[in-house]
């Protein structure tokens, strides 16, 4: 299997079961389902240590007692953070609103954490692994595209940038289409190069029930969605992440990762987890909220 360091933020998911996502001005009742280790760096760790690869998840942790609960939690599901540091910030929270449809609403908690945390100068922890496989970076908006000086056979995934930022190094980019420019939607892969670099290969666009594109040299491949009655939409994204880059470390075609990436984030739309349930089997654990 491979060596992966996820460079990111692990978060406290609080999840709360509404009727619907109140108006202006509307009092709902909910019921609390407690709170779960999240953040997508952390889902797409989880979910790659799960797959029985030795993944290290690099980046910033509170002080306080949930900063100590995530590290706990990540060490609980096969994810190394002896390479993370500590911070005197209160630990990032999301309130995670889920519907009768299980479609989420999000509301960060975390102003404070990346006011004071981000972006980040230096991160001389990565410099100091060898032989790695692949490389998730949550998003050079918090973290330095220096810390990357992955070699030609490193995998290098991110996030898509938000505009025509440089440089923002990668392989793979990897996101919904409501994360990428509108300016890119004609030819995505021609814009992400010449942010990107020559290294660049693929451009991966998530489109929900309608599927997910791949834009490389040579054109698309599609792949349809795989249909799953969804419970919670929280880390369908993230789970597809994982899925795809698993699939490529694997040696398989882009087409079978596409696919790959579509199952996983069809099983973590189908149950209450924000990480695919096969994946957090395989570790013999559950949230803590559960």
């Amino acid at each position: 299997m491979a060596n992966v360091a996820v460079v990111g933020t692990a978060a406290a998911d609080v999840v709360l079961r509404v009727p619907a996502v109140p108006q202006r001005g509307e009092h709902v009742s909910g019921s609390s389902l407690g709170w779960r280790l999240g953040g997508g760096s952390a889902n797409v760790a989880v979910a790659l240590a799960a797959d029985g690869h030795h993944v290290e998840l690099i980046g910033p942790f509170s002080t306080d007692d949930m900063g100590e609960a995530l590290l706990s939690e990540l060490g609980s599901r096969g994810v190394g953070t002896s390479r993370s540091f500590r911070v005197a910030a209160p630990s990032p929270r999301a309130l995670i609103l889920l519907d009768a449809g299980g479609e989420r609403t999000i509301v960060g908690v975390d102003e404070a954490f990346s006011k004071d945390v981000y972006p980040l100068t230096e991160l001389p922890a990565l410099q100091s692994l060898g032989g790695l496989d692949a490389v998730y970076v949550e998003t050079y908006h918090r973290f330095p595209p220096a810390i990357v000086r992955a070699g030609p056979d490193t995998v290098l995934v991110t996030s898509p940038p938000s505009g025509n930022e440089r440089p923002w190094p990668a392989d793979i980019l990897v996101g919904s289409e409501h994360d990428y420019p509108v300016t890119w939607q004609a030819a995505p892969y021609e814009h992400a190069r010449n942010v990107a670099g020559p290294r660049l290969q693929w451009v991966i666009v998530t489109r929900g029930a309608r599927g997910a594109d791949a834009y490389g040299p040579s054109g698309r491949v599609h792949v349809d969605a795989v249909p799953m009655d969804q419970v919670d939409a929280t880390g369908a994204g993230d789970a597809f992440a994982a899925g795809l880059l698993s699939a490529v470390l694997a040696g398989e075609p882009i087409e079978e990762a596409l696919d790959h990436g579509a199952r996983r984030a069809a099983s973590a739309v189908a149950s209450l987890e924000s990480i695919a349930p096969a994946m957090t089997e395989a570790l013999g654990i559950t949230w803590p909220g559960r």
